[in-house]
């Protein structure tokens, strides 16, 4: 691995000296080039691995917000279809409770309305049966008081003689 330790001994390095040998100046040159760009490199190198730790803890942060959200999803998909199912269940006991609670109250009125239909028809009976007695009896009544009518204008009052001697008035047939 490249470091800065190195890319100093390479600025620094040098060569021995021979007979026809290299230009000393071109190679001090070459090697400040080659010592500058690997100082360039390594200064990128380092900033790319800077981006690459960041880059993997946000990823590894992403990664378990993902995880996170996809549990909360597969949560809120069971709580949601329990809700439903519960309300479901709930809907079908209402309508089941409604059903009975209504057959019962149609039963109670059904019960009623024939109970009152036997009262009426008794209690119609019974006054049916009262009216005919009360006809009779007041069609006798009128009988009754008819010849009794008749009776009263047959009757005469008797005719008063005069007292002289007393002065008072006597039915004849008191003597």
């Amino acid at each position: 691995m490249i470091d800065q330790g190195r890319i100093d001994e390479i600025r620094h390095l040098e060569f021995s000296r021979g007979f026809r040998g290299y230009e000393p100046r071109e190679v001090d040159e070459t090697l400040a080039k080659i010592s500058e760009e690997m100082s360039e490199l390594l200064t990128a190198y380092r900033t790319q691995q800077e981006n690459l730790a960041r880059a993997e803890s946000l990823m590894g942060e992403v990664e378990k917000k993902e995880k996170l959200l996809s549990d909360t999803l597969v949560e809120a998909r069971l709580l949601a279809q329990n809700t439903v199912d519960a309300a479901r269940k709930e809907a079908e006991e209402i309508v089941r409770d409604a059903d009975l609670s209504a057959r019962q109250i149609i039963s109670d009125a059904e019960e009623r309305r024939l109970r009152a239909e036997e009262w009426f028809s008794s209690t119609r009976e019974g006054w049916l049966f009262d009216l005919a007695r009360i006809r009779k009896e007041t069609g006798q009544m009128i009988q009754s008081l008819e010849n009794l009518e008749n009776q009263w204008n047959a009757l005469t009052w008797p005719k008063q003689a005069v007292d002289p001697e007393r002065g008072d008035s006597r039915s004849h047939e008191a003597d």
